[in-house]
Formats: structure tokens, sequence, C-alpha cells
């Protein structure tokens, strides 16, 4: 053979190589065996191809057919479908075919938040021995794991810094099935939500995990968000300026992690914008029930921008995810020397009659004096879960923590009502109430015994006391506030006038 001949067979091969590869067909990551789709929701489907190429999809024995766009990007649906399976998708060019098997549909949760939804069940109390029982083919789990552990300690190598200024912090296996190898370090809240919601509806369920841990709500919310806001706007700037506050000690460690960075525009996880842009974003085309989130130890110094903050973060994801899915979130729970959580779990509460559609999980009775991480995260799963079971699924009527509701002074008498979906009040021991502090300047307080009278309380004010009076119940950074609904669901930290 002519060597001319050689080199025009090699071109000709390099050519037919080369125009497979620009033709291969890419499903996004979210699809992978094992996975589990929204039910009653339209199934979208996407990835990238060659520009202008044929892509069909096979779901139920049902074929949808598009073409990719000028940039290689296409999306098909398919009609949404009732919960079950298991089922086989497929997807095809002309030169590639992509089957993904044992797919369910049920309900999609997003579990999201810093470090107390991110703790994975082995440091959880009996998390261990919770894992070694898991076995559930009908609960599917896809982690969006962190890259690197953050933390007090924690330090980032130059190899790690790279990663993370190149936007790759998240990485995932996939959708997985629960068995006591994929929980052990899965979020042991997101878990025992799954596990309760699961055994209840009777349906699968699969939950998405992108939770951060030591991340601000900044780095939650878009760059617009964060530019059209004045006060929001300042207070980033003032947190990350090049001088180390060590009041401020989250964003001190981050500080400290990108100090080895030669980059002076380095990105941090803890960042405004970075979890969004880099967890949330991602994930946007995932159709899903709802959230539920746990986080604000990294924000509880600002509790009322805060709840700026989180009303802006709810409506962006909402808009983005064209869902006005319900959001569920857990207050802060119980710390010795974290003297802003009891005005910050009171912003949290206050936040529940701001943001449509939302629902708090008190979870104050199971902190720890001592560790932010408290272990026992099974009752904040459970809670998280019965709100759901509740308030989206209507399948169980005594599901809320008591809200406080308004205080009202009639002579000497002073009445106590709660809002919320709970059939009457108890103490957590069966003795006297404690927790509710009175007094005339908001500023000193004195201890108080209330009675329970069905949903509501009573006390007889002292006749020293003329108004104005306030009132406030688990006033303390680490409460032994004991009262609680019948079905020992605790009632929220609060403060107000009586009226």
């Amino acid at each position: 053979m002519k060597v001319k001949n050689v080199y025009s067979l090699i071109f000709i091969l390099f050519s037919v190589l080369f125009s497979c590869a620009q033709n291969n067909l890419k499903v996004d990551a979210i699809f992978s065996d094992d996975m589990i789709f929204q039910r009653n929701h339209k199934i979208p489907v996407w990835g990238t191809a060659k520009p202008n190429t044929k892509i069909k999809a096979v779901f139920k024995e049902k074929t949808v057919a598009t073409i990719a766009d000028e940039n290689g990007n296409w999306k098909l649906n398919f009609k949404k479908q009732k919960a079950g399976g298991p089922f086989q998708l497929t997807v095809s060019s002309e030169n590639k075919i992509i089957k993904f098997n044992d797919i369910l549909i049920g309900e999609v949760w997003l579990a999201s938040g810093q470090s107390n939804m991110h703790l994975d069940l082995k440091r959880t109390l009996n998390g261990e021995e919770v894992a070694k029982k898991a076995n559930n083919p009908n609960i599917r789990i896809y982690y969006m794991k962190p890259t690197f552990p953050t933390g007090k300690d924690g330090v980032h190598t130059i190899e790690e810094l790279e990663k993370i200024q190149k936007n790759q912090y998240f990485n995932t296996k996939g959708w997985v099935k629960v068995t006591p190898e994929n929980v052990l370090y899965f979020s042991a809240v997101a878990y025992y939500f799954a596990e309760k919601l699961q055994g209840d509806l009777n349906i699968p369920v699969g939950i998405i995990h992108n939770a951060v841990p030591g991340s601000p709500i900044e780095s939650w919310l878009s760059e617009e968000i964060i530019e059209q806001d004045l006060e929001i706007n300042k207070h980033i700037k003032q947190r990350w300026q090049d001088k180390v506050d060590e009041k401020d000690g989250m964003i001190s460690v981050a500080k400290n992690q990108i100090s080895l960075s030669k980059n002076s525009n380095q990105k941090h996880p803890w960042m405004p914008t970075y979890n969004y842009t880099n967890g949330v974003l991602p994930i946007k085309n995932v159709p899903f029930k709802g959230v539920i989130w746990y986080q604000g130890e990294s924000n509880a110094e600002q509790p009322i921008l805060y709840k700026k903050m989180f009303k802006k973060m709810v409506a962006l994801w909402r808009s983005d995810f064209k869902s006005d899915f319900p959001f569920y979130y857990a207050q802060l729970t119980s710390r010795e020397d974290r003297s802003a959580w009891p005005e910050f779990r009171n912003a949290q509460r206050e936040l529940l009659a701001e943001v449509k559609n939302s629902k708090m999980a008190v979870i104050s009775d199971v902190g720890d004096r001592q560790d932010t991480h408290a272990k026992n995260k099974k009752p904040v799963g459970e809670r998280l879960a019965l709100l759901a079971l509740g308030d989206t699924y209507k399948k169980i009527k005594d599901y809320e923590s008591p809200m406080f509701y308004k205080a009202t002074l009639s002579n000497t008498t002073c009445t106590i009502k709660f809002k919320g979906k709970f059939n009457g009040l108890k103490t957590k021991d069966s003795k006297e109430i404690i927790g509710f502090e009175i007094s005339t300047d908001n500023i000193i307080f004195e201890k108080i015994t209330p009675i329970i009278e069905g949903k509501k309380i009573k006390f007889k004010v002292p006749n020293t006391y003329k108004k104005p009076i306030y009132i406030r119940y688990a006033w303390q950074p680490y409460s032994e506030a004991n009262l609680t609904s019948n079905l020992g669901l605790p009632v929220s930290t609060f403060r107000a006038k009586i009226k």
C-alpha cells in the first residue's frame, strides 16, 4: 500500500473516531441505576450530545424523542406517573444506547443545610446499630458529598483548594439503595426522615442530600439576590474583609483554610453563592416534593438579617425549581454557651408567619450543653417527617409543636393561647411547668408557674406588676423548659407583650 493511501486511511479512521466522540450521548449526573422519580409530576430527562442529534428515550413502554439544540443540550419529558417500580429507562442516539435499571417512582425530597443536617449516622446516638439494620430497597439516596470535610481544625491542601476553585466540590456515586454500607456515612436527619416517611406512606421515597458543614445561609443565595439588597451585601462584605474577626468563628476558620492559596480570589464553600452555584443549580431540573432544612448556627448572631436572607432563599429556590414546594426546617436546638440562640430560635419561629407553606420542627429538648452537634438525631428527622405526613400528605392531624399565638390579661389572670395542629398540652415529666418568665421592662425577668387548661395555659400576675408586661418562654441557650403537646412535641421559644 502506498504511503499516501496509508495516511489517507489513518485520516479517515481518526475522522470516524472523532465523529463518534462528538456524537457521544450523555445524560445528566442525576441519572443512574436505582434512581427514583417524583410521582404525579412530569418526568424530565436531559443531557448533552452533538448539536442537532436526535435523542430517543423509552420508559414504561412509552417513547419520547427530541433534537439536541445548537449547543448540544437536550431535554424531553414523560407524562406523570403513579408510584411504583422497578422500571427501566433507555436513552439512545444514532450511535449510543444508555440504560438505567431498577428505577422507582415515589416521593423525592431535598435535604439541605449545614453540619447538623450533614452529620452522618456513624457519629450519632445509636447510629451504627441503626445502620446495621438498614436494608430498605424502597428508600433511595442521592448523596452530593462535599469533597473535603470542613470544621474547626480543617485546613485545605493546595490540591483541594484548586479543586474548590474549579467548582469540583460536590461528588456523588449516583442513586443507591439503603443498605448498612450506604447509610453509615449518610445524613442521620435525612435518613430518619426518609425512613419514617416511607414506612407511613408505604411507597418509595428518595432523598437528595447536599448539606455543607459550616455553611452560612448566604452561601446558598444567588449573586443577583445578594447584589440587589444593600443590607445583605454590606454584611457579607464585612464578613469577608481581609481582617480576621475572631468573633465570627466560622468565617475565621474559612480564612485560615484558604491561607495557603496564592490565588487572591480563592473560593471557599462557605463563601457567598458557592453552594447555590454548585449544590442547587445543578439539580434545578429535578422534580421533588419538598425541602427539609437544618441550618442557622453560622448566622445565629444576626437573627433579623437571617430572616431576610431566609425568605429570599426560599423564594429563590422555589423560582428556580418552578414549584411552591413545602419548606420544613429545624429550629436551632440548645447549647449552654450560645447566648444568641434564644433570640435566633424566636426569629425562626416568627418566620412561620412570613414564609408561606413552611413549618418548623422544634428540637430544643434534644440539644447538648457543650456540643453544637447534638448526637440525638432521630427525633429531628422524625419530627420533620411528622410535618410532611400531616401538612403535605394529610395522613395525621396531631403533628405540630404548639406555637405561641397571643397572651391576654383579664383582671390579674393572664391567658396564653397557642396555635398549630396539636391535641392539648402537657409537661414532659408531668411536673410543674418550667421555662416561663415575666417582666415589666423586658430586661429583668422572674420565673412564673402557669397551669394547663386544655390547649391554653393561665397564671396570676402579681399585683405589683403594671403594664406593659412581657412574657418569654425557653429563653435560655440550653433550655430545660418542659411544656409540650400531648404527643410530646416541645413548645417553641417565644417572647411577647401581654395585651
